[in-house]
């Protein structure tokens, strides 16, 4: 009797084991398969672009079970704007995907463009890949300069502005179809 006790403690022991070892690897898997990948394809990273409005594309590792999107922010603009799903699988497929830029998204000189992908069942799965980008002027296009904020006016300046301590100048418009009476007493 002692014999067969001892031998159904070792088994216990044993399966106690095995089943253990099992429930790390399954949880190793699990944590393996649990993973996400954003890439900016177009435009890629150092590229001249347009000032302005452009097109974005890139890959990300959603598939039509995993729900995610990808989002994209221009130079830290927020919020994220959502991108179009290009995946050839569902309509919400984001394996691949496009993002228009608004009209005056793109600065000229550097620029930095975000991916973001999230997944609203699983917070913890968010990733991000950025490319750094030149904005450059076409021919015909005007140059518009970008103010940088200074920690002097603590203010902060985004895309294409003029920093606000300039003046707006709202003068009337004079017609000059006319003859003025302003140099009429100068001789």
């Amino acid at each position: 009797m002692k014999v067969q006790l001892t031998r159904f403690k070792r088994f216990s022991i044993q399966l106690i084991i095995i089943t253990i070892a099992f429930s790390l690897v399954a949880a190793g898997f699990a944590t393996m398969t649990a993973y996400g990948l954003v890439k900016i394809t177009s435009p890629t990273k150092g590229q001249p672009v347009p000032v302005g409005k452009i097109i974005i594309s890139g890959i990300s590792s959603s598939n039509t079970t995993n729900h995610c999107t990808v989002s994209v922010i221009i130079n830290g603009v927020k919020p994220y704007q959502q991108s179009t799903p290009a995946g050839s699988k569902t309509r919400n497929d984001y394996s691949n995907w496009t993002f228009t830029t608004s009209n005056n998204a793109i600065n000229e000189g550097a620029n930095k463009i975000t991916a973001k992908y999230s997944c609203p069942q699983n917070a913890n799965l968010t990733k991000f890949y950025s490319v750094n980008v030149t904005g450059v002027a076409t021919k015909g296009q005007q140059s518009v300069p970008t103010i940088p904020p200074t920690p002097a006016n603590n203010t902060k300046t985004i895309g294409r502005a003029f920093p606000p301590s300039l003046p707006s100048i709202n003068s009337p418009i004079i017609n000059e179809s006319k003859p003025s009476n302003i140099l009429k007493g100068i001789k």
